[in-house]
């Protein structure tokens, strides 16, 4: 080989070397040291590592200025793979010392960035777990908290509930046990009293009514009003559903079966008192007396309501 020749070889060698720097960082992410293909293999074994499509071209002249284009970078990648292979052997024959390569110092300082982002991470990982845990707990204890105040409603409302109907009954305790008002007061006549007790059961006042007719019977029990008023006192204990009472004041108003214009009602009502008593042979002798005495002076109305209750209690003719 000529002087030429070897010139033009040594310098298309070196553009390889610098190609294959530039290239390994893209390939190995690890530059490889400057290594000689003396220390790799020996001389002879140049031929194994490259083809014949390594062979120079001579009628490219070498420069500096030579365009790397993309064809030129592919086979520049090739011939590095090839290169790795060789070194690849080289080490892995028996007493051959291993090719130490010195890391890239960029490459270091990114891959110490990388793991302290990576780190960073995994704790902001961890703190948001543990966060998630906290609300989860939190989720949990809101949910009690708000079941027990339902819970806490519902007691409340049951409480609520029983002190209202025991303040209700308290009430009527009272009201039961407490002495009942005093009457009206009386105008000082039998006249008075008496038109003041029938106002009071006109207006609807029956319970005021009943103790002003109950006052007139014992204040005035001479009046010529006194039959009247307990007549009119049997019908207020009838509107307030008192049969028994007013049994009473229908039979003592009806002493010597007076011929007044409220008889013939009166022995009917005492009939329907007896009858609401269920005392149906008391409600015929009451009907054969009104038969016998008022029926005449009756109206259709008193007489209709006669006859029903004699149908009902089966009272024989008279």
């Amino acid at each position: 080989m000529t002087d030429s020749n070897m010139t033009r070889r040594g310098l298309r060698t070196g553009l390889r070397g610098k190609a294959m720097a530039g290239l390994s960082i893209l390939a190995l992410s690890l530059p490889l040291t400057a290594i000689t293909l003396s220390t790799l293999a020996p001389a002879g074994a140049h031929a194994q590592i490259f083809d014949d499509d390594d062979k120079d071209d001579p009628t490219l002249p070498p420069t500096d200025n030579t365009v790397w284009d993309a064809k030129r970078l592919l086979k520049l990648d090739r011939n590095v793979r090839k290169l790795e292979r060789a070194v690849s052997r080289v080490e892995n024959r028996k007493g051959t010392p291993p090719i130490l390569i010195e890391p890239d110092p960029e490459v270091v300082a990114l891959q110490a960035t990388v793991d302290s982002q990576a780190r960073k991470l995994d704790q902001q990982a961890g703190s948001i777990t543990t966060l998630i845990g906290q609300v989860e707990e939190l989720q949990h204890q809101n949910q009690l908290l708000q079941q027990a105040l339902t819970n806490q409603t519902a007691r409340m409302d049951t409480l609520t509930k029983r002190a209202d109907l025991a303040d209700a009954h308290i009430k009527d305790l009272e009201a039961q046990l407490a002495p009942p008002p005093p009457p009206p007061a009386s105008t000082g006549s039998a006249q008075g009293d008496f038109d003041q007790a029938f106002s009071l059961m006109s207006s609807g006042q029956t319970d005021d009514a009943g103790r002003a007719f109950e006052a007139f019977t014992t204040a005035w029990p001479q009046s010529a009003q006194t039959p009247e008023a307990w007549f009119r006192l049997g019908q207020v204990r009838a509107m307030k559903s008192d049969p028994s009472g007013a049994v009473s004041a229908f039979a003592t108003s009806l002493k010597g079966w007076p011929k007044t214009s409220w008889a013939p009602e009166a022995t009917v009502r005492l009939a329907q008192a007896l009858n609401d008593s269920n005392r149906p042979a008391d409600v015929c002798a009451s009907l054969a007396q009104f038969d016998k005495v008022y029926a005449k002076l009756a109206t259709n109305e008193m007489r209709n309501q006669a006859k029903v209750l004699k149908d009902k209690n089966r009272c024989g003719a008279v």
